[in-house]
């Protein structure tokens, strides 16, 4: 058994979901968290402890100083250990559906050994091989799922400490709970129905607000936003999954939505899931004041050497103008080019070529949480 085959038993291709909502996540909470930071604020606010958390700040001003300040460290900590997590999960999530769906014999002849490079070969071919249609032995690969899960969980616990929320654990449950019985157990939801809905609230909402939360105690309209986003993409990638696989998933009894809707209205659920996608981007760019703050020039004021009030000098924050200009510019080519693979992840799929629709998908939740993160400075 090659390490190679244990690498693609993970599905990296599938990994970019599970990063994507994390560094959304991230993007919408590092500006709020380090405000304190900004114009002396480290002078003026006391640091947050280490472990448990930003306490609230009780008494009058001059006893407590206000808010405590987050840490560099602690900020950087949390979010790789978030990122440890969910890819820890998603990781798990492959090799337990690999398993369960490996014994059901929902996965049978996909051993790499048929179909062309392209994809478009009939029947199983057209699908990635499995790791027990492969021959491995089922357990090694249910103890694999368990590894995964494991590393996850200690990650979690990590940030629980950090930051004080014990409840967390209990979502970190659901979050187990759930990607077990996606396809395992006797009675898998993903059979009935509802991965969309696991998909769209897990690896969409639960992994973006649920990082924010850790990092700043709160969760805002944008991080609901960024999650429902990023929800969206992860929903059309299982959805090419699904219109791939969908002759086989229905022989097995899989009763998915493409199976429900048909491959053409399943194709149609893609075009629409998509096209939501890149118009939720477009309506985030467009809800926030950047472009008409860097349409009115650079913030100036007025400053009078030696306290000479005869003689004004007019001072503008050149510098900042010219990284809002950037990063307002930047954003719009990543809405663009995110806009542009959705299309053609669109494209792909009407021509069946699904092998080029899967990258295209996963991919596109980087460049979508590319402008997420250069927006943030704009915020």
């Amino acid at each position: 058994m090659s390490v190679s085959m244990w690498i693609k038993g993970m599905r990296p291709q599938t990994l970019p979901l599970a990063l994507a909502p994390v560094l959304i996540g991230v993007a919408q909470s590092w500006m709020g968290v380090f405000e304190y930071s900004q114009g002396g604020g480290y002078d003026r606010h006391l640091p947050c402890p280490t472990f448990g958390g930003r306490p609230e700040a009780h008494g009058h001003y001059d006893d407590v100083h206000g808010a405590c300040v987050t840490s560099m460290g602690w900020f950087l900590t949390v979010s790789v250990l978030c990122v440890c997590v969910a890819l820890f999960l998603q990781i798990a999530v492959n090799y337990a559906n690999d398993y369960s769906d490996g014994v059901k014999g929902a996965d049978r002849g996909r051993t790499g050994a048929l179909g062309g490079p392209d994809g478009n070969a009939s029947g199983v071919g057209r699908a990635p091989s499995r790791l027990v249609a492969s021959g491995v032995h089922p357990r090694r690969v249910l103890v694999a799922a368990g590894v995964s899960a494991a590393l996850a969980c200690v990650a979690g616990l990590a940030v629980t400490v950090l930051t004080g929320y014990w409840w967390l654990v209990l979502v970190g449950v659901a979050c187990l709970l759930a990607g077990w019985f996606y396809v395992g157990g006797r009675h898998p939801y993903g059979y009935h129905g509802w991965a969309e809905v696991f998909v769209f609230v897990f690896f969409g909402l639960v992994a973006t607000v649920g990082t924010q939360f850790a990092l700043t105690d709160t969760v805002s309209l944008s991080g609901i936003w960024g999650g429902v986003n990023i929800g969206l993409v992860a929903v059309a990638v299982l959805t090419v999954n699904n219109l791939r696989d969908v002759d086989e998933d229905r022989l097995h009894g899989k009763r998915t939505w493409v199976v429900r809707l048909g491959e053409r209205g399943g194709t149609v659920l893609l075009d629409v899931l998509l096209s939501l996608a890149a118009a939720s981007a477009l309506l985030f760019l467009l809800s926030g004041a950047s472009w008409q703050n860097i349409a009115i020039g650079p913030d100036c004021g007025v400053w009078y050497p030696d306290g000479d009030l005869d003689h004004a000098v007019q001072v503008c924050d050149v510098w900042k103008y010219q990284l809002d200009v950037a990063m307002y510019w930047s954003s719009v080519v990543l809405l663009v080019l995110f806009a542009a693979m959705c299309v053609a992840a669109i494209l792909t799929v009407h021509r069946r070529r699904f092998r080029m629709a899967l990258p295209l998908c996963t991919l596109s939740s980087l460049v979508l949480a590319a402008m997420y993160w250069t927006l943030s400075f704009l915020r």
